[in-house]
């Protein structure tokens, strides 16, 4: 919707996806195991009880439908039958074709707003024409939405509302754990649109938990439109994060080179400018102590001079302490907020790169969380623990090393002798 008053516009990127639009067979096991998730969640309604007796027996009732819909349409995988079908109860294999049907016509008026950029022009003109509106949002998973979905057959009776439910859009996720092909969304190029209509954004707030397969976006003319959109970036947020829920497990992600060289090279056009003032990186996704270390942050960091650059978050990220000292060194506006977490060091010492740290002004908002590599691989757990974690309980407490980056301390850590550690 169209308006003046909006601010913020954010793009989940649910989709439909046309292997199950059509193929029947497919559609109907996926939909039979959804199904018995949305049973099992019901189960467990029950199981933890409540006083009223109203909606324990309409929740009673769901499970029933939920089981005989789940039952129905796996024997329809199996043998092409209906064994839930009785005299009593309509053929449950009606509302699958019925489900499907309506699948169907979603994914191809999906795939004709997708194709030639309509759906992203789409978006970019109507940002013009909104004057406010200068966040974009794009991410992958919409909680509250998931949930009103989920929720949906427990609020109605009418086997319509069990068809509405299963014919919604899936994330990202459940599409990799079918197998299934992520489409070509081009959301991620927005900026650049919106240049070409006419407006440029102010902040950018990206959550994926994969990366989008087609190469087509990260081509260099899109590269070129993509910088110059971002020239009036003042905040720009990138997460790509494990996706955690009850029914998916964590995983990481194990990215081919040529996909890590597409991200980089969007980062790398997304700061090509010197309006960024809010910095928040975050690669979580790619991430494990146990194996390599898949993103190095450092060449993107120390590529430009930071001339804005007031608040700065690096999470589950790689870096050398040259690189470290180059950021300081292009700094032009004191940090007023730096957090490191899940940070390895590819080579230096964490001794001088807290040294480095302690260069920002005194008093601002340190927080240094996970930190790995160096001299770190080597502390016991009791002295990692008590250099970098919290010396109280309360909300504010802060670290040994926290402190001495900050000034709030004269003694660094991790340089102390043993007697002057344990004092402290």
């Amino acid at each position: 919707m169209i308006s003046k008053g909006v601010r913020v516009v954010r793009i989940v990127l649910d989709y439909y996806d046309y292997d199950l639009a059509n193929d029947l067979a497919f559609f109907a096991e996926f939909s039979a195991v959804r199904m018995g998730e949305c049973a099992n969640s019901l189960e467990l309604g029950l199981s933890l009880g409540t006083k009223d007796l109203a909606q324990n027996n309409m929740i009673t009732e769901k499970l029933r439908k939920a089981r005989l819909l789940e039952t129905s349409w796996l024997s329809f995988v199996n043998d092409g039958t209906d064994h839930a079908t009785s005299e009593t109860n309509p053929s449950y294999q009606d509302l699958l074709h019925m489900a499907h049907e309506e699948y169907r016509s979603r994914a191809t008026d999906q795939k004709q707003v997708c194709e030639n950029g309509y759906f992203i022009h789409s978006v970019a003109t109507a940002f013009a024409r909104m004057p406010r509106a200068r966040r974009v949002e794009i991410q992958q998973h919409d909680d509250e939405g998931i949930f009103r979905k989920r929720a949906a057959p427990i609020r109605a009776g009418e086997d319509a509302c069990f068809v509405s439910w299963i014919v919604q859009p899936m994330n990202w996720d459940t599409g990799r754990q079918w197998g299934l092909r992520t489409p070509h969304i081009d959301a991620l190029a927005l900026p650049g649109a919106m240049c070409e209509a006419g407006v440029l954004p102010q902040s950018l707030d990206i959550k994926l938990t994969s990366l989008p397969e087609s190469n087509d976006f990260f081509n260099a003319k899109e590269l070129r439109k993509l910088s110059m959109g971002a020239q009036q970036l003042k905040d720009i947020k990138i997460m790509l994060q494990r996706h955690r829920t009850a029914n998916d497990p964590e995983f990481r992600l194990n990215p081919e080179t040529a996909e890590l060289n597409q991200l980089r090279d969007y980062i790398d056009a997304v700061l090509n400018t010197d309006s960024i003032e809010r910095l928040s990186l975050d690669f979580e996704c790619f991430f494990n102590e146990d194996t390599d270390y898949l993103i190095d942050l450092g060449s993107l960091m120390t590529f430009k001079v930071w001339g804005n650059l007031v608040e700065v978050s690096w999470s589950s990220v790689s870096l050398h302490q040259k690189e470290i000292e180059c950021f300081f060194e292009q700094r032009r506006k004191p940090l007023e907020s730096l957090r490191f977490s899940t940070v390895h060091l590819l080579t230096g010492s964490w001794a001088d790169t807290l040294e480095v740290l302690r260069t920002a002004p005194t008093g601002y908002e340190v927080s240094l969380r996970g930190l790995s590599g160096a001299e770190c691989t080597d502390l016991s757990d009791e002295e990692n623990k008590r250099i970098f974690h919290k010396q109280s309980d309360d909300y504010w407490g802060t670290s040994l090393a926290e402190d001495f980056v900050t000034g709030a301390s004269e003694k660094n850590p991790l340089t102390a002798d043993e007697t002057d550690q344990h004092d402290a």
